[in-house]
């Protein structure tokens, strides 16, 4: 599982080139699990230098043509000393088609978002916001994409618990009085 985990931090990260000449910033020790609430787990990754809280979850349900495909996660993050709050992250479990953008539906919200080798993320950090809102307000969400195969695949994920988990990551990476809705 921790295993699991790094390659959802690096994911998250997408690495610093600090991190990328320091390999022990990147201890999977150093990620510490805050709590599960129902289907998402919150965790805290601290160093001297940086601090992220992140949530995470799997979908409940996946379906594609495909024979063979990693874990896949959506994760929401928060960096206070980049001052970026909110930020969606997908590891889809494969590669994506080259120049291929995802889909993310959630509430009232359809957004398109770009990929890059296994990950997808927001456009800017407006539509990272607006996406962590809809999701408050929402039961599920789902991910459409096209893997370096050519093969469409579907994700839904479970939104039971998201209000929670992401409390959790608030109270120890946000600064005190800022919501989300007044990030960046």
């Amino acid at each position: 599982m921790k295993k699991i985990l790094l390659s959802c931090l690096l994911a998250l990260f997408s690495v610093s080139a600090e991190a990328q000449g320091n390999p022990a910033m990147l201890d999977p020790k150093q990620v510490k699990q805050i709590g599960v609430f129902d289907d998402w787990t919150a965790y805290i990754y601290e160093t001297k230098k940086d601090k992220v809280c992140y949530v995470a979850a799997m979908p409940f349900k996946s379906s594609g043509e495909y024979t063979r495909r990693g874990d896949v996660f959506l994760m929401v993050s928060h960096r206070p000393k980049e001052d970026m709050f909110d930020v969606l992250t997908v590891v889809a479990g494969y590669m994506y088609m080259p120049r291929s953008e995802a889909v993310f539906r959630v509430g009232k919200a359809k957004v398109s978002l770009f990929t890059h080798e296994d990950t997808a993320w927001a456009k800017n950090l407006r539509t990272d916001r607006e996406i962590a809102e809809e999701m408050n307000k929402s039961v599920r969400a789902t991910l459409r994409g096209t893997s370096i195969e050519n093969v469409e695949t579907y994700d839904t994920f479970s939104l039971k618990g998201f209000n929670n988990a992401m409390d959790a990551i608030n109270r120890l990476c946000r600064q005190s009085g800022k919501k989300a809705s007044d990030a960046k």
